[in-house]
């Protein structure tokens, strides 16, 4: 429920800028506009939590969910809501003032996913007006600011009715002032904050692992978010290759998820507590993380090669360019090297003797982790900007993708595509491995009059 009235009273708060954007993996600054609210922030002693701040100052952005997906060519959004840090209880009306001069935004009530109420497990959205609203949610859950276009941006208070959160703000928040908040600031949900990411937990998920080094867990978070997006190409300094500034949202799911162990949708992926120790640890995030890295790939899988039958195989390009990254960095496991239980042999060992065997097909012949051989045996043939470069590819040209359900069609983009990228003919390849060449692929590659690989991708090997 909302009710609309002007005030013209309001005192602004003053705004302070966020920290700068990771540039992680070389790529440029991300633009300067901020997904996150700006609000002050201050203290009146060293043993007292940061007092918050309940006025917002929002530029408006793009629509993650239309806009942006359009230019990315991505099948999943990330986030248009904008933490504040606050909570409201259920059923209590809230005060919120637009002041004058803004653009009005939307206030949000709940995290996607985060109530185990069936019917509260979406958010609530109130429309703001200038002047003073009143908004009343019977749900309650925590809050947030929305508002889409191209340009303006808004200035919002909102009342006391709100309740500050347990909020960690990468590059403000001490971890001495977030334990204090946990103990002080009992509300349901806790929330943590990067310029990339937003993590949303319930309360006693947070208590559970609240002796971490929060500002080395969500700066993991950049890390994974960097490596994923230099994977998908971006910065290039290209308007179409820009990072999001959107936030990616990942949300502790209130209970097991039937059938998955997490998954990932528009605006946000959910994790249930059995792995929430991945989602909460620094080691979890570092050494045990794939799951989270594999969700987070689904937000950066590009439609124009993505069938249904490839949805839970090319994710996995962004989880192992994190795995590998971390390998190095923290000694996680290489995954294509861990050999299987019951035959002994790692992925690279078991699906390289089956390539142009009779009858190989790539949809049945391979497990999913051997399927993932042949994407990295063009990554090593072909250079780590491979990725990138299709990525690229796609956002320039965006191809016609069809529905989720074409196979033909995106099964061909992906051998056509490829082959423009490394500037070669690779339906060789690809038949070794069984992957469908149909007569349209042919007919393009052959119109394209692209040579063979000096080199045979099919004999690169990693050790």
């Amino acid at each position: 429920m909302i009710r609309h009235a002007l005030n013209r009273s309001v005192r602004p708060g003053v705004a302070v800028s966020a920290a700068a954007a990771l540039t992680a993996l070389g790529l440029v600054a991300a633009p300067a506009v901020s997904a996150a609210p700006v609000a002050e922030s201050h203290t009146s002693c060293s043993t007292c939590v940061a007092k918050r701040s309940h006025t917002f100052t929002i530029p408006a952005l793009e629509s993650a969910r239309d806009t942006e997906l359009l230019r990315t060519q991505d099948s999943l959004s990330a986030s248009d809501l904008r933490s504040t840090g606050f909570y409201l209880p259920a059923g209590t009306a809230l005060n919120v003032v637009v002041h004058r001069g803004s653009t009005p935004p939307t206030l949000v009530v709940g995290a996607p996913d985060a109530d185990a109420r069936t019917e509260y497990k979406a958010p609530r959205e109130y429309p703001l007006a200038v002047g003073r609203n009143t908004v009343t949610d019977p749900g309650g859950g925590v809050v947030y600011l929305k508002l889409v276009g191209s340009a303006g941006g808004a200035k919002v208070s909102i009342g006391d009715a709100a309740q500050p959160m347990p909020y960690f703000k990468l590059g403000s928040t001490t971890e001495a002032d977030f334990q204090r908040q946990l103990d002080t600031q009992l509300t349901p949900y806790v929330e943590l904050k990067s310029p990339h990411a937003t993590v949303t937990v319930e309360r006693a998920s947070a208590l559970t692992y609240r002796n971490e080094n929060h500002a080395a867990l969500m700066s993991t978070f950049e890390d994974i978010i960097g490596i994923e997006d230099a994977t998908s190409g971006y910065g290039t300094g290209k308007p179409q290759d820009a990072r999001l500034v959107h936030p990616y949202h990942f949300v502790g799911f209130p209970s097991a998820i039937p059938n998955v162990g997490a998954y990932a949708t528009h605006g946000h992926m959910s994790f249930p507590p059995p792995i929430q120790d991945r989602l909460l640890t620094v080691e979890g995030l570092r050494t045990r993380g794939w799951g989270i890295y594999h969700e987070l790939g689904h937000q950066h899988q590009q439609i124009t090669y993505k069938p249904d039958s490839l949805t839970e195989v090319t994710v996995n390009i962004y989880s192992l360019a994190v795995n590998a990254s971390f390998a190095k960095k923290y000694g996680q496991v290489p995954r294509l090297h861990v050999a299987d239980a019951k035959t002994g042999k790692t992925p690279w060992e078991s699906a390289i003797p089956k390539l142009r065997s009779a009858g190989v097909s790539y949809k049945t012949t391979f497990d999913p982790y051997e399927k993932l051989v042949m994407f990295e045996q063009l990554r090593l043939t072909f250079g780590d900007d491979f990725w990138p470069r299709l990525h690229q590819l796609v956002r320039q040209e965006k191809p016609a993708a069809g529905t989720y359900t074409d196979e033909a069609l995106r099964l061909r983009n992906f051998v056509v595509l490829t082959s423009r990228v490394v500037g070669y003919d690779l339906s060789d390849f690809y038949r070794a491995w069984g992957f469908p060449v149909d007569a349209d692929a042919t007919a393009q590659l052959a119109a394209l009059g692209l040579g063979t690989s000096p080199i045979d991708p099919t004999t690169t090997t990693e050790s």
